[in-house]
């Protein structure tokens, strides 16, 4: 994913440029330095001719004053490329109804699950932060991984322009929300086993059981999957039965 961020987002005249080869329906934005003048964005895609509104947008991000996803609804009529910065892609842009004159953003891309899930379900997480460490964000990118790793195991694969098979990544995910628990209970596994002092403890039984709960949201499970790569959600491509194993960590 190709992002042009910028530290200074003037609301006149400035915008959060967020491209892909493929069509996509959100991302994730880690901060380093959030936005502290509250407000909003609005967020647009090309549609051939025009840049229009997108259809369902939503920031949880709460306009770059926490860490968040930033998401729309997928299929948004007629998606076509256009060139930003003299390169050619599925582009999005976000414009803030305030000046951000501070905010510095440390990364975009895509985790399944993100800090306010683990709050949800464990509201005290933030006690376990490693130190130095503001977020959570490099167990949530171990998580990512460790499931996409899950389904190229289980012999999940799709098909390019070319029509050659490749190996799935994160945004081969239709619907992120089919994967979110297990997500979460995967990161709260990890994140429980790093702390435990032996094996014995209260730390390490509750790692065990967030890797139950892990396993239970993973098996079985139906994952809409972009078998031919065309970012669009196909007939044939909504709800996949899933029958694999889930892979110990």
């Amino acid at each position: 994913m190709i992002g042009i961020p910028s530290t200074d987002l003037d609301q006149s005249e400035d915008y959060l440029y967020i491209g892909y080869y493929k069509p996509i329906n959100n991302f994730f934005v880690e901060l380093e330095t959030a936005n502290t003048n509250a407000g909003s964005f609005t967020g647009e895609f090309y549609n051939g001719t025009i840049w229009t509104s997108l259809v369902g947008f939503f920031d949880d991000s709460k306009s770059f004053t926490r860490s968040g996803f930033m998401s729309w609804d997928r299929g948004q009529d007629d998606e076509a490329k256009t060139t930003v910065n003299g390169t050619e892609q599925f582009w999005y842009r976000f414009r803030p109804s305030v000046t951000h004159s501070s905010t510095v953003i440390n990364g975009l891309n895509i985790v399944f699950a993100d800090d306010q899930d683990l709050k949800r379900e464990y509201f005290e997480i933030s006690d376990f932060l490693p130190s130095g460490e503001s977020s959570f964000i490099l167990t949530h990118v171990a998580c990512r991984d460790h499931i996409i790793q899950v389904l190229r195991n289980s012999g999940d694969k799709k098909r390019n322009s070319s029509g050659n098979f490749e190996d799935l990544t994160a945004f081969d995910l239709l619907d992120m929300g089919q994967i979110k628990l297990a997500a979460t209970y995967l990161a709260l596994s990890k994140i429980f086993s790093n702390v435990q002092d032996d094996e014995g403890d209260i730390w390490r039984q509750k790692s065990i059981d967030y890797h139950g709960l892990y396993s239970m949201a993973q098996k079985n499970g139906f994952i809409d999957i972009d078998l031919d790569d065309d970012g669009i959600r196909d007939p044939n491509e909504r709800t996949n039965r899933r029958d694999s194993r889930i892979v110990r960590i």
